[in-house]
């Protein structure tokens, strides 16, 4: 299943980006908790020199539900285009969790969310509360056909043109490196030269 979504910062106030949302279908909220792994024997699981994750290994917790999650980013240059994700549901995170330890897997960082998220018929539309970082809106579309992902990503980049935020910025570093980044202290290009105006 490809992945394939567009993620931004904007200048809004909180209760003016739900507002603008409400015009979507309500699907409710969600507080979740993502582990990333690093495996010290594996290289292709570290970040790059620009802290850039391609593939990650998961434990994503959200109420008393448990996922383990791989994903492979695919970029175009330095521009992500979409991920393959396989995730599949676990009992027990604490047991989980334990598991991941003793197989020698390393915690690099922790990202804590809380989403509201909305539904039109093309996209799942979430606003994001992250701990540390901030609001996002990231829209998705997921796909199973051979589509033209960067073609998908500007009807996405339409779509959110059509909320008129003020100064909408597009990120082209996930939460986890962004997160990962201001825990180095490392500055980082996190910005698509996209135009929202």
């Amino acid at each position: 299943m490809k992945e394939i979504e567009v993620m931004v910062t904007f200048d809004n106030k909180k209760e003016e980006v739900l507002d603008v949302l409400s015009q979507f279908k309500y699907i409710g909220k969600k507080e979740i908790i993502d582990t990333y792994f690093i495996d010290p024997l594996r290289k292709n699981l570290e970040p790059e020199s620009d802290l850039r994750l391609n593939e990650t290994f998961r434990i994503r917790k959200y109420n008393d539900t448990c996922y383990l999650t791989y994903k492979k980013q695919h970029f175009k240059g330095k521009q992500w285009v979409y991920s393959d994700e396989y995730e599949t549901k676990v009992e027990n995170y604490e047991t989980i969790k334990q598991i991941v330890f003793l197989l020698g897997l390393e915690e690099l960082i922790t990202v804590h969310n809380k989403r509201t998220i909305f539904k039109n018929k093309d996209y799942e539309i979430v606003f994001e509360d992250v701990k540390n970082l901030g609001y996002f809106i990231e829209v998705e579309k997921l796909s199973n056909d051979d589509s033209n992902e960067l073609e998908i990503k500007e009807e996405i980049r339409s779509f959110i043109r059509s909320l008129k935020l003020k100064n909408v910025k597009e990120l082209n570093i996930g939460k986890n490196q962004f997160l990962l980044s201001r825990k180095m202290g490392i500055e980082l290009n996190i910005y698509n030269d996209i135009k929202y105006e």
